[in-house]
């Protein structure tokens, strides 16, 4: 017997997940903002100690006055750790360690498995970009307007989940 398309799992297209397929609260239910918030402070945080560090190893003190000489090779650097903490701890693990100690993981859009290479490489450049562009104190207020892209939506993806094709979902 020959099963239709209709009936055939396997050629049947996959729906898009809505709020609906997850669970309300507990694992595998969508990541709610003020986690993803807390998760995303926590990966600054560790993103900013060593920019701090560098710039208070370089500041100087000239006739009583603290002179702040920041390397120019900062920004570049600061970007480059930034998009490669992403993407190896989400390549890696299926988090950072903000989201590591607040319980969320992402996983890929469509079947909630592992994100690909790809998708982990552009949900970690996306939010970064800014910062390749001469906007001044305008590049870190775009940083952290396309990360806060991820608290409205049904399913609370944020311009770096869509472009990456991933979803944060909670583990507890």
């Amino acid at each position: 017997m020959q099963q239709s398309e209709e009936t055939d799992p396997v050629s049947a297209p996959r729906k898009a997940p809505t709020a609906k397929d997850f669970p309300a609260t507990g694992p595998f239910s969508l990541a709610a903002p003020g986690p993803r918030f807390g998760a995303r402070a926590l990966d600054l945080a560790v993103i900013a100690l060593p920019v701090l560090l560098v710039i208070a190893l370089t500041a100087k003190t000239i006739n009583g006055q603290l002179q702040l000489d920041v390397p120019t090779w900062l920004l570049p650097a600061t970007l480059a750790f930034a998009v490669v903490y992403e993407f190896l701890f989400v390549v890696i693990a299926q988090r950072t360690l903000g989201k590591m100690l607040l319980g969320l993981k992402v996983v890929r859009y469509v079947d909630g498995a592992r994100p690909t290479p790809t998708q982990c490489g552009l949900r970690a450049l996306l939010p970064w970009s800014p910062l390749a562009f001469p906007l001044g104190p305008f590049g870190a207020a775009a940083v952290l307007m396309i990360y806060g892209t991820g608290i409205g939506g049904e399913l609370h993806r944020g311009w770096p989940d869509l472009v990456g094709g991933t979803l944060v979902i909670s583990t507890r």
